[in-house]
Protein backbone atom coordinates (compact mmCIF):
# COMPACT_ATOMS: atom_id res chain seq x y z
CA UNK A 1 0.00 0.00 0.00
CA UNK A 2 2.81 2.32 -0.38
CA UNK A 3 3.86 2.13 3.43
CA UNK A 4 7.60 3.56 4.14
CA UNK A 5 9.55 0.77 5.38
CA UNK A 6 11.49 2.50 8.13
CA UNK A 7 7.63 3.35 9.47
CA UNK A 8 6.83 -0.25 9.20
CA UNK A 9 10.57 -0.91 11.29
CA UNK A 10 9.33 2.30 13.79
CA UNK A 11 6.34 0.70 14.22
CA UNK A 12 7.30 -3.12 14.88
CA UNK A 13 10.36 -1.90 16.93
CA UNK A 14 7.99 0.09 19.34
CA UNK A 15 5.39 -3.17 19.38
CA UNK A 16 8.18 -5.72 19.92
CA UNK A 17 10.20 -3.51 22.68
CA UNK A 18 12.90 -5.79 23.53
CA UNK A 19 12.07 -8.37 21.73
CA UNK A 20 14.99 -9.63 19.28
CA UNK A 21 13.98 -11.88 16.38
CA UNK A 22 16.59 -14.28 15.82
CA UNK A 23 15.41 -16.11 12.55
CA UNK A 24 12.12 -15.88 10.67
CA UNK A 25 10.59 -17.81 7.72
CA UNK A 26 9.22 -16.08 4.56
CA UNK A 27 6.77 -18.71 3.54
CA UNK A 28 6.25 -17.50 -0.37
CA UNK A 29 3.71 -18.66 -2.74
CA UNK A 30 2.68 -18.18 -6.44
CA UNK A 31 -0.06 -16.07 -7.66
CA UNK A 32 -1.95 -19.35 -8.95
CA UNK A 33 -1.77 -21.03 -5.84
CA UNK A 34 -2.57 -18.12 -3.62
CA UNK A 35 -6.21 -17.81 -6.07
CA UNK A 36 -6.73 -21.56 -5.48
CA UNK A 37 -6.15 -21.75 -1.65
CA UNK A 38 -8.48 -18.30 -1.45
CA UNK A 39 -11.04 -20.05 -2.89
CA UNK A 40 -10.94 -23.19 -0.66
CA UNK A 41 -11.75 -20.82 2.24
CA UNK A 42 -15.27 -20.90 4.04
CA UNK A 43 -14.84 -17.19 4.99
CA UNK A 44 -12.45 -14.72 3.85
CA UNK A 45 -11.34 -11.53 5.99
CA UNK A 46 -10.31 -7.77 5.09
CA UNK A 47 -6.55 -9.09 3.66
CA UNK A 48 -8.00 -11.83 1.77
CA UNK A 49 -9.90 -9.30 -0.37
CA UNK A 50 -6.88 -7.23 -1.01
CA UNK A 51 -5.63 -7.40 -4.92
CA UNK A 52 -3.01 -9.67 -5.93
CA UNK A 53 -0.80 -6.35 -6.67
CA UNK A 54 -1.01 -6.03 -3.58
CA UNK A 55 0.28 -9.76 -2.73
CA UNK A 56 2.95 -9.96 -4.86
CA UNK A 57 4.07 -5.77 -3.47
CA UNK A 58 4.25 -7.45 0.51
CA UNK A 59 5.85 -10.75 -0.51
CA UNK A 60 8.26 -8.56 -3.05
CA UNK A 61 8.92 -6.32 0.12
CA UNK A 62 9.94 -9.67 2.50
CA UNK A 63 12.13 -11.11 0.01
CA UNK A 64 14.22 -7.72 -0.32
CA UNK A 65 14.14 -7.29 3.83
CA UNK A 66 15.84 -11.31 3.43
CA UNK A 67 18.43 -10.76 1.15
CA UNK A 68 19.72 -7.56 3.38
CA UNK A 69 20.12 -10.23 5.71
CA UNK A 70 19.99 -13.75 4.91
CA UNK A 71 21.19 -15.50 7.83
CA UNK A 72 18.37 -14.57 9.23
CA UNK A 73 15.62 -15.84 7.12
CA UNK A 74 14.87 -18.84 5.54
CA UNK A 75 12.68 -18.46 2.12
CA UNK A 76 9.77 -21.45 2.27
CA UNK A 77 8.66 -21.99 -1.53
CA UNK A 78 4.75 -22.68 -0.05
CA UNK A 79 4.22 -23.99 -3.96
CA UNK A 80 5.63 -27.07 -2.89
CA UNK A 81 4.54 -30.40 -1.24
CA UNK A 82 3.40 -29.40 2.66
CA UNK A 83 5.36 -32.41 4.27
CA UNK A 84 8.42 -30.83 2.02
CA UNK A 85 8.01 -27.66 3.93
CA UNK A 86 7.40 -28.82 7.39
CA UNK A 87 10.68 -31.35 7.04
CA UNK A 88 12.89 -28.14 5.94
CA UNK A 89 11.23 -26.26 8.52
CA UNK A 90 11.66 -29.18 11.63
CA UNK A 91 15.15 -29.36 10.14
CA UNK A 92 15.94 -25.45 10.27
CA UNK A 93 14.34 -25.11 13.71
CA UNK A 94 16.96 -28.49 14.90
CA UNK A 95 20.07 -26.62 13.66
CA UNK A 96 18.88 -23.21 15.54
CA UNK A 97 18.58 -24.96 18.83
Amino acid sequence: MGVNLKFIQNINNHLLRNIKIDFTFLNTVNLSNMKKRLKLRKKLNRYDKFNSKFYEKVQNGFIKILKKNPKKYIKINSNLDINLNENIILNKINDLI
